[in-house]
């Protein structure tokens, strides 16, 4: 009964866009415009993780369609189309389960994306995927492509995301992604989810380098205090959703004056190097950081 709730809901409420049937058959039929790329990108809230467990159903959502498009935005991609799964405690009520179709709908439409499918069952705590998809053009920047040599930028403000509860309601930066791409075409960018700490070793190993990063050039948010205690929160906290870019030395000083950006902010806050190891840098002496970065502790190695 509540699945065939959940049908209706979407069946009548998900806005219909061109090329995009669905949901209401077994699976949805997609054709994206012709000469555009089709970019898919998938990610989760767990209650007790992502989301205190009893958080409102707007919230888990919220965060949800919004964390997942934010690595569309890292690859400066149109959302498109979304389908999602959830899982929910029997415990909830049918109406708690509407409410939550019912943000998750109202989520996308905010985002003029369409809501292809998806499919609901029971779980101890509640458990939400989604899988975005996004049209772009040209050349879609990964992790692999930085050099020494380059400027290592940060959108926005970072640190204390899920103490201020920014983390539930993150702003992926859709329009700067785009514009990033098409006018200064970094050699990497990413969005940062786990911490500087953890992603920016991703786009490092990628691309086989090192960094050297400047702890005073961090953008913090306010309630930061500017020394180390700021710093371990900005680079080790992670939930910004921040975009991470990685350009050349003129396209880094050409983005760093666009007027576009500047209700967000733009940092350059490092360099790429050729050492194979990130570095933290404080008024040029390397400083030791305990944070690491978000890690979700997979167990043991043997």
């Amino acid at each position: 009964m509540r699945e065939n709730h959940l049908h209706r809901i979407f069946q009548d409420s998900s806005p219909r866009l061109k090329g995009v049937s669905g949901p209401g058959d077994d699976c949805a039929v997609l054709i994206p415009p012709a000469g555009r790329k089709l970019l898919q990108t998938v990610d989760q809230v767990i209650g007790g993780v992502h989301v205190e467990l009893d958080a409102e159903p707007q919230l888990y959502a919220q965060k949800l369609l919004r964390r997942t498009i934010s690595d569309l935005a890292a690859a400066g991609a149109t959302p498109w189309a979304a389908s999602w799964t959830i899982a929910t405690p029997p415990q909830w009520s049918a109406a708690r389960v509407r409410a939550l179709a019912k943000a998750f709908l109202a989520s996308a439409a905010e985002f003029k994306m369409a809501v292809a499918g998806g499919d609901c069952s029971q779980a101890s705590v509640p458990v939400l995927t989604c899988t975005a998809l996004g049209l772009a053009n040209g050349r879609i920047p990964g992790r692999a492509g930085a050099k020494p040599g380059d400027v290592v930028l940060v959108s926005g403000k970072l640190g204390g995301a899920v103490r201020s509860g920014r983390h539930l309601c993150p702003e992926p930066r859709l329009a700067m992604g785009k514009a990033l791409v098409e006018d200064y075409s970094p050699h990497a960018m990413m969005d940062l989810s786990d911490g500087l700490a953890s992603d920016l070793p991703r786009i490092l190993t990628a691309s086989d380098c090192g960094a050297d990063l400047d702890l005073e050039h961090l953008p913090l948010h306010a309630e930061l205090p500017p020394e180390r205690a700021g710093w371990e929160s900005a680079v080790g906290e992670g939930e910004d959703y921040e975009l991470l870019i990685v350009c050349s030395g003129r396209s880094a000083k050409r983005a760093l004056q666009d007027c576009r950006f500047r209700g967000i902010g733009l940092t350059a806050v490092g360099r790429i190097t050729d050492l194979g190891k990130l570095r933290w840098l404080h008024r040029g002496k390397v400083k030791r950081l305990k944070s690491r970065g978000w890690d979700y502790h997979w167990g043991s190695e043997t």
